[in-house]
C-alpha cells in the first residue's frame, strides 16, 4: 500500500512519545519547563528537540499528536483533540483512540490523590490470582533496566531525588543520540527511542491514580504505538473522525506464531569429535529462537510495521498486531507458504511454523485476555494440520509433497553429526553438513556474544529464509543491519537501529588451553583438546560433580501459564498490562537466569531459558543446588504470590548418554511434578514439594558426610532405598504388607549401628537419625529415597540412570 510515509512515521513516533510528559513531569529535565499537564510537557519536549526530530518526521504534526491525545474537555482547551488544527485533528483522534485501546480498562481509582512524583510502579505479579489470595503489592525503584533491578521491594514511595537522578541519566543518553546521530534514518531513531524508553520507563507507572498502578509506562507507550500504526494503515487515505472513533469495526488482526518439532531438531545430536555436542546443542536452541525472531520480523516487514507491533515474544512464540486490511489473509498465507517451503527443503520439514490469526475490534481490547484464549484455541487447531500450506492444494492432498524429494547419497556422504543431510569432509576429515557446520560455528561464537545483527538479505553468516544474521562480540556489523540487538543490556547506538532483549546464553567454558593438564579424568577421550573460551565438553562438566561423575538435566516451567494470562487478572487484562506481564516473565528467565548462572553456577550449560521455562545441564550436585535457588528467586521475583509457582524435573545420566533421551526423561520427571499437584520438584524418581527441598538437601549432605566418614555403611544406605520404596507403596496403596519395612529397618539398625548409649556423639546422632525413620510421619522418611540416593551418588555408590 502506498501511504504518506512521512505522515505515517510521524504518527508512529507521536504514539510512542505521546505520554513521555508523564515521565518528564515527575522531576527536573534540564532547562525544560515540566510543571504543566503531561501532554503539555510532551509537546515541550518535542519543541526542545525539534531540530533533531525534523530530520525524520513532520515536527509540527508530532507536537500536536503528543499534546492533543485526549478528548476529556476537563483537561483544558489546549490539550483536547477537538481543538487541534483542522489539518491535524483526525490524526490526533487516531492517537487518542490508540491510547484508549492500549489502556482500555482502567483499574479501580485510588480513594485519595496519589502524588504522581512519588508513586512507584506496583509489580503486576502481585495482582495475579487463579484461586489463591494475592499478596501485598511490592514496588519497583527507579533504575535503568537490569535483571537484578527487576525485583520488587517493600517500600511506600520514591525518595525526594530519586526521579531527578533517573531523568538525568535518561536525558544524557537521549542527548547523546540527538547530537551524535550520523544517519538521517527514521528506523535508527525509532529503534533507539524504543530501547531508551524500555531502559528508563519500564519501572514508571503509566497511571498513578489507579488504586494499584501496575502497568509500566513503557508497555503502554509501546502498545499505543502498535495500535496507532495499524489504525493509520487501516484508515488511510480517508481519516474520518467518526470512523476513527468507531470501536465496533474489526480494524485489527492479531497473529500468533509458534514452531513445532523443535525438540527433535535441537536434541538429536550425535557424539562426534572433540566436544561436538557441547558446541552444537546451545547453537541449535539459539537457531530455533532465530527462526521465530526472523519470522516475526518478516511479517512486520510485509506490513510495513515497527517492532512495537510484536506485542509479546518469548520462548519461540510471538504475538503481532496487524491492520485488518483487505489483503491481510492473503499476505499471511503467502508468508506461511514461503516459510513452510524453506523448512521442507532445508530441514526436511522437521520444523514447521504454525500461524493463526483472528480479527479484532477496538472493543476487543477491553477483554484482551479472552482474545488471547480465542487465538490460542485457533493455534491448537492449526497445529493439528502442519505444513498445510504446501501439503494441500485446491482442497486435495498433494502427493508429490507427501514424500520428501531427497536423494540420499551413499552412507559415507551422510553428515556424522545429524545423519540427515549429505555433507562434505570437515573437522579432521569427518563428513559434516552445512547446517551442522553452522551449529558448531554458532556454538563457538555464542559464549562471548553481545549482539545479533539482522539483515534482509544474505549478508550475514547464518542464513534463514531470505534473511540472515551475525553473532557478534562487538557492534561492527557488515553493511547496515535493519536491527542490531544487544542481548545483555539496553544499549543505544547512533549508527544503527539498536534494540534489546535478554538472551540466556551462558555455558561453561574452558579457562585456558592447558585445562586438561589440571584435570583428574585421565581416561577422557578428548584430553588435550581444550581451548580457551570454548564450551566445555559434557564429559568435563560431568567430571566436576561430587562423587559419581554424572550430568544433571533440569527442566522447569511456570505452572498454569495459560490460566494466568487469560484469567489471572480477571477483567483487568488490558493489552498493555499483559505486555508488562509477558516482558517481566521473560526478564526473569532470559535476563536474571543468565546473571544467576554466570555468577553462582558457572559450571552449568544453558540449553534454553526464556519466556516461562528453562533447560540447563550441569554437574548433578550443582543442578540440585541450582534448582532450589531457581525456585527461591522466582518467588522473590513474583512477590511470593502463591498463585505463581514453578514445577521442575531432574534426571541424572552419564555424559555420553543420548541427549534426546535424557531430555525426554527430564520431561517425564517434570510431568510427574505437574501430575502430583504442581509447585514441586521430581528428582531420583520421587516428587517433593519445594518447601521441603532445603531441609531434604541438608539431610542428604548429613548422610553424605556419615558415609564419607564411615559412620554409616554404603550397604545400610542402599537398604534405605528399599525401605523408602516400601513406605511409598504403603502410602499409595495402604496395603499393610508394605509395612514390613519397619521390622526390617529395626533389625538393620540393631545389627549395623551403634546403640544410643555409645560414647561417640557423632555415632549417637547416626543412631538417633535412623531411629526417627520408624516414625511414619517423619519428613525424613517421606523423602528418604531422594536423601539416600543423593548420599550414595555423592559417595560413588548410587545407581546409574
Amino acid at each position: 500500500m502506498d501511504i504518506d510515509q512521512k505522515e505515517y512515521r510521524t504518527v508512529i513516533l507521536g504514539a510512542l512519545l505521546h505520554d513521555i510528559g508523564k515521565m518528564l513531569q515527575r522531576g527536573s529535565f534540564g532547562s525544560l519547563d515540566t510543571s504543566g499537564k503531561h501532554p503539555q510537557v510532551s509537546a515541550i519536549f518535542v519543541n526542545a528537540f525539534k531540530e533533531f526530530f525534523s530530520q525524520f518526521v513532520d515536527v509540527e504534526l508530532l507536537r500536536e499528536l503528543v499534546q492533543r491525545h485526549h478528548e476529556d474537555t476537563r483537561l483544558g482547551p489546549d490539550i483536547i483533540c477537538q481543538n487541534a488544527p483542522d489539518q491535524y485533528r483526525s490524526l490526533c483522534y487516531l492517537v487518542s483512540q490508540a491510547d484508549n485501546y492500549s489502556s482500555s480498562e482502567r483499574g479501580d481509582k485510588a480513594e485519595a490523590y496519589q502524588d504522581f512524583k512519588l508513586t512507584p510502579l506496583v509489580s503486576v505479579f502481585s495482582r495475579l490470582s487463579i484461586g489463591q489470595d494475592t499478596p501485598d503489592g511490592l514496588k519497583y525503584h527507579l533504575r535503568a533496566l537490569k535483571p537484578d533491578c527487576a525485583f520488587p521491594e517493600n517500600f511506600g514511595s520514591f525518595s525526594a531525588n530519586e526521579f531527578n537522578a533517573h531523568l538525568e541519566s535518561f536525558g544524557q543518553e537521549f542527548s547523546k543520540i540527538a547530537s551524535e546521530s550520523k544517519r538521517a534514518d527514521f528506523d535508527t531513531l525509532l529503534a533507539n527511542m524504543h530501547t531508551l524508553l524500555l531502559k528508563y520507563a519500564w519501572c514508571i507507572p503509566s497511571n498513578t491514580q489507579e488504586q494499584i498502578p501496575d502497568i509500566s509506562l513503557y508497555d503502554h507507550l509501546k502498545t499505543t504505538c502498535a495500535i496507532a500504526a495499524c489504525m493509520y494503515q487501516y484508515h488511510y487515505p480517508v481519516f474520518d473522525e467518526k470512523e476513527i472513533r468507531n470501536a465496533e469495526v474489526e480494524k485489527f488482526m492479531l497473529v500468533v506464531g509458534d514452531l513445532s518439532g523443535i525438540q527433535n531438531y535441537i536434541f538429536d545430536i550425535k557424539h562426534i569429535g572433540s566436544g561436538g555436542v557441547a558446541k552444537r546443542l546451545r547453537a541449535r536452541s539459539f537457531h530455533v529462537n532465530m527462526f521465530s525472531e526472523i519470522i516475526s520480523h518478516k511479517i512486520l516487514h510485509a506490513f510495513n510495521l515497527p517492532l512495537a507491533n510484536i506485542l509479546m515474544s518469548s520462548g519461540g512464540k510471538f504475538y503481532i498486531l496487524l491492520p485488518n486490511s483487505h489483503d491481510v489473509t492473503e499476505k499471511l498465507d503467502c508468508i506461511e507458504r514461503e516459510i513452510d517451503q524453506w523448512f521442507y527443503k532445508q530441514l526436511h520439514a522437521e520444523i514447521n511454523v504454525n500461524i493463526a490469526a483472528i480479527a479484532l475490534s477496538g472493543n476487543c481490547f477491553k477483554i484482551y485476555g479472552e482474545t488471547l484464549n480465542q487465538i490460542n484455541i485457533s493455534l491448537q487447531k492449526k497445529k493439528r494440520r502442519p505444513l498445510e500450506s504446501i501439503l494441500i492444494e485446491n482442497s486435495r492432498w498433494n502427493t508429490d509433497k507427501a514424500v520428501l524429494d531427497v536423494l540420499f547419497e551413499a552412507e559415507d556422504k551422510l553428515c556424522k553429526a545429524c545423519e540427515r543431510f549429505p555433507g562434505i569432509e570437515r573437522e579432521d576429515g569427518k563428513v559434516i553438513c552445512d547446517r551442522c557446520s553452522d551449529d558448531k560455528l554458532a556454538g563457538q561464537l555464542l559464549p562471548n556474544a553481545e549482539y545479533i545483527a539482522f539483515y534482509r538479505d544474505h549478508t550475514g553468516t547464518f542464513k534463514i529464509f531470505d534473511y540472515s544474521y551475525d553473532i557478534l562480540q562487538k557492534p561492527h556489523p557488515k553493511n547496515c543491519p535493519y536491527i542490531l540487538i544487544n542481548i545483555s543490556k539496553a544499549e543505544l547506538n547512533s549508527s544503527f537501529p539498536a534494540a534489546h532483549r535478554f538472551v540466556a546464553n551462558h555455558i561453561s567454558k574452558f579457562i585456558g588451553n592447558s585445562d586438561c593438564d589440571r584435570c583428574s579424568n585421565e581416561g577422557c577421550e578428548e584430553r588435550s583438546t581444550a581451548r580457551e573460551g570454548q564450551p566445555k565438553y559434557f564429559e568435563c562438566i560431568a567430571n566436576e560433580s561430587k562423587g559419581r561423575k554424572m550430568l544433571g538435566y533440569l527442566k522447569a516451567d511456570v505452572d498454569n501459564l495459560g490460566a494466568i494470562f487469560t484469567g489471572g487478572l480477571k477483567d483487568r487484562s488490558s493489552v498493555s498490562r499483559l505486555a508488562t506481564l509477558s516482558r517481566m516473565f521473560d526478564t526473569f528467565f532470559s535476563g536474571f537466569m543468565q546473571d544467576l548462572i554466570e555468577t553462582n553456577y558457572p559450571e552449568l550449560y544453558t540449553v534454553f531459558s526464556g519466556g516461562d521455562d528453562l533447560l540447563v545441564i550441569g554437574p548433578w550436585d550443582i543442578i540440585m543446588q541450582f534448582a532450589k535457588e531457581l525456585n527461591d528467586e522466582f518467588h522473590r521475583y513474583t512477590c511470593n504470590n502463591r498463585n505463581l509457582t514453578i514445577s521442575a524435573g531432574i534426571v541424572f545420566v552419564k555424559s555420553k548418554y543420548p541427549i534426546f533421551r535424557a531430555v525426554e526423561m527430564a520431561d517425564i520427571a517434570l510431568d510427574a511434578s505437574k501430575d502430583a499437584g504442581k509447585d514441586r520438584l521430581t528428582v531420583f524418581g520421587q516428587t517433593v514439594e519445594w518447601k521441603q527441598v532445603s531441609e531434604m538437601i541438608k539431610e542428604a549432605e548429613t548422610l553424605t558426610g556419615w558415609l564419607k566418614n564411615k559412620n554409616l555403611s554404603a550397604g545400610f544406605a542402599r537398604n534405605l532405598l528399599t525401605y523408602s520404596w516400601m513406605f511409598n507403596e504403603f502410602s499409595k496403596t495402604k496395603r499393610t504388607d508394605f509395612l514390613r519395612f519397619l521390622p526390617l529397618l529395626t533389625y538393620d539398625i540393631a545389627r549395623n549401628l551403634p546403640p544410643l548409649s555409645d560414647k561417640d556423639p557423632d555415632r549417637r546422632k547416626v543412631r538417633a537419625w535412623a531411629e526417627e525413620l520408624k516414625n511414619l510421619n517423619s519428613p525424613i522418611l517421606h523423602n528418604l529415597g531422594i536423601i539416600a540416593n543423593y548420599a550414595l551418588t555423592a559417595n560413588r555408590g548410587g545407581n546409574d540412570e
